[in-house]
């Protein structure tokens, strides 16, 4: 008996055939192109990524040789946020608007003016974001508004595809509990939270709400002869990508933090309950019946290095053996590198830069600080969601960064905890094909799944020395960062 999980990411997606115990059979991958027309546009053409997703299953089928009709059901591990919308005949409004989107950054900074953050709150329990549903919505009413009365459904990524798969509307909990019209407290969508953000119309555009491991429909003729895949298999909701990240760990209580360091930098714990608190943590809910995840993401994680070896080392297949050496070569630990070139967790206008640059550094001990800003980044999400629930003893930690253990380390050396590199390559994929499986009644809950598969992992016990070192410049990124905060509130 197999599965199938596919991983729908900002630029990559991905499917996976898995078997019931979580063993990878074959994974394909595809990019799928991403379109900046404008700056701050980050969207993609619907029609295009459901073909990407075809192709990637039918190759994944054809590789693998496992046949189509071992596949028992496929299910979905997708970026959050974000806009995909249909009208009444199931067609894509316009193209889909990827999370990491900015063009409503001037709604978003009215509404913190206006104090609409503190009324939305309390019910939806997010920050308010430019990739949210409702601040792409109140953009597009405004400057789109013939496309705006179109829509018939505002759905995430993975619940379009799903509808690609079986032709019928629905939006998945783990995903749409963070749009910031869904109410955490009554478990269902706020006509008042829509109001406050001045998309009162959307309540007759939602979609009805179905969970991570609900059959929600099978797949059509249409589809199979796409996909590869044969008509009648059977299609489960899946989750948002923060929660697969932790099934793919697996967490199932609140005593391990999920850490995941890839093109965002995100820190995510599981919960029984909300906790109260005077600092607005993200909350959502969390495929296991009754529990909750609390996470913290910016996009300030290693997307930074990609893109210093985009520019700097494009012709250099080995730089990143390079890389592991030069961390340990570098002795001035005073230059600071601010992660911010697509975002900051500290600020909102506040942009990427390299602090502290003299004649005598080298390129050893910027790629250094690079390295060190990164993790510092993450320390930011990583020590609230501690402040949080001090009951957390370990990190389990997945992303690219996990592949270097010089760097590995340096992260159990900041958070001063043991940190276990989960051995999965696609996280994503493997957690969307378990999801089939609980679906499936192969097993009869999540915490069963992850019991009977957990991942194998490294351990990095943390150096106290070198813990207080990083601890020192990790005071100096923060002095350094509200500084130039500052300098931007006053402009």
């Amino acid at each position: 008996m197999n599965f199938i999980g596919i991983d729908i990411g900002g630029t990559v997606t991905k499917a996976g055939i898995y078997d019931e115990k979580g063993n990878e059979v074959h994974v394909v991958a595809q990019y799928a192109e991403v379109l900046s027309e404008q700056p701050g546009f980050t969207e993609r053409n619907m029609d295009e990524l459901w073909q990407t997703v075809c192709h990637v299953v039918r190759k994944v089928i054809e590789q693998s040789q496992v046949g189509a009709d071992s596949i028992k059901g496929i299910s979905f591990s997708s970026h959050g946020k974000g806009l995909y919308a249909i009208d009444k005949h199931g067609a894509a409004v316009r193209n889909g608007i990827i999370s990491s989107d900015t063009r409503a950054l001037d709604y978003v900074k009215k509404w913190y003016q206006t104090g609409i953050d503190k009324q939305a709150y309390p019910k939806g329990l997010q920050q308010l974001w430019t990739g949210h549903p409702v601040s792409l919505l109140a953009w597009l009413k405004d400057r789109e508004p013939a496309n705006y009365d179109k829509i018939d459904a505002v759905l995430m990524v993975h619940d379009y595809i799903r509808f690609k798969f079986t032709g019928e509307v629905n939006a998945e909990i783990t995903n749409i509990s963070g749009s910031n019209f869904y109410n955490q407290l009554t478990s269902r969508y706020d006509s008042d939270m829509m109001a406050l953000f001045g998309i009162p119309e959307v309540v007759d555009k939602t979609a009805p709400v179905v969970n991570s491991t609900d059959c929600v429909g099978y797949v059509t003729p249409s589809a199979a002869q796409e996909s590869g895949l044969c008509p009648g298999t059977a299609v489960f909701g899946g989750f948002f990508d923060v929660v697969s990240s932790a099934i793919a760990s697996g967490i199932d209580d609140d005593k391990t933090l999920s850490a995941v360091a890839g093109t965002w930098s995100i820190a995510t714990s599981v919960t029984d309950r909300i906790v109260e608190s005077d600092y607005p943590y993200i909350w959502g809910k969390y495929c296991i019946p009754d529990k909750y995840f609390v996470h913290e993401g910016s996009p300030t994680s290693a997307s930074n290095l990609s893109w210093f070896v985009k520019q700097f080392f494009s012709d250099q297949a080995n730089c990143y053996q390079e890389f592991e050496q030069w961390i340990g070569e570098s002795s001035d630990s005073n230059l600071v590198f601010l992660p911010y070139l697509f975002g900051s967790n500290l600020a909102m206008d506040l942009q990427g830069g390299l602090i502290g640059l003299s004649g005598h550094h080298t390129k050893k001990d910027v790629l250094a600080a690079i390295y060190r800003g990164i993790t510092f980044s993450h320390l930011v999400h990583q020590d609230r969601i501690i402040a949080l629930n001090p009951a957390i003893n370990k990190i389990r930690f997945t992303g690219g960064p996990s592949q270097s253990k010089k760097w590995t380390q340096m992260y159990a050396d900041a958070a001063n905890l043991p940190l276990e590199v989960v051995d999965i390559e696609q996280a994503g994929c493997r957690a969307a094909a378990l999801c089939a499986a609980v679906g499936k009644g192969v097993y009869a809950s999540f915490s069963e799944a992850i019991a009977q598969t957990q991942p194998e992992v490294v351990i990095f016990e943390p150096d106290q020395q070198h813990h207080q070192q990083l601890r020192e410049g990790y005071s100096r990124y923060l002095q350094v960062a509200d500084a130039l905060s500052q300098v931007g509130a006053v402009k």
